[in-house]
Formats: C-alpha cells, sequence, structure tokens
C-alpha cells in the first residue's frame, strides 16, 4: 500500500473503500476486487466488502433474486374454466 499525501487516502491492491456520496445519504462501498455497491447503512456495506470474495449480488442488504419466479397468484387460485360454445 502507498499514501497519496495530496488526497490523503491509501492506494494499492488490496484496499477497500466507503466513501459518502455528498448532497445524498447514500454510500459507495469499494472492493480492491472491482465490485462495487451502493446503499445507506455503512455496517452492512462493511459487511459486504468484508465478505469478498462471496459478495452478494446488488450489494449489501439486497437478497439474492430467486432462482425461479412462483407463478401468479391468479394462475395459483382460480381455477381453469370450461369453455361454452355460444349459441348462434
Amino acid at each position: 500500500m502507498t499514501a497519496d499525501l495530496s488526497t490523503g487516502s491509501l492506494g494499492g491492491d488490496a484496499v477497500l473503500r466507503v466513501e459518502w456520496l455528498p448532497g445524498s445519504d447514500r454510500l459507495r462501498g469499494r472492493c480492491h476486487c472491482g465490485a462495487e455497491a451502493h446503499g445507506e447503512d455503512p455496517a452492512l456495506m462493511w459487511e459486504w466488502l468484508l465478505a469478498h470474495p462471496d459478495h452478494p449480488a446488488g450489494g449489501p442488504g439486497v437478497p439474492p433474486p430467486p432462482a425461479e419466479l412462483p407463478p401468479p397468484a391468479d394462475v395459483i387460485a382460480a381455477p381453469a374454466r370450461p369453455r361454452v360454445p355460444v349459441p348462434a
């Protein structure tokens, strides 16, 4: 690691960063592997960073997407209706 005295930050291959995004309550987390995420909770952001290399998809506090979506509720709840021919 090397220090950049002009910005007061560390550089190198193993640096984890949590930066405040000015004008908001949002944080940006950057891992040394290149993964980046946004969030509001600093503790969750650090947990996400320290989980390297198993970063959850989408960032901290975001559950992974389900493997397969269930069918819509109306398909489950509504029984199939037989077709009735219309008289001519």
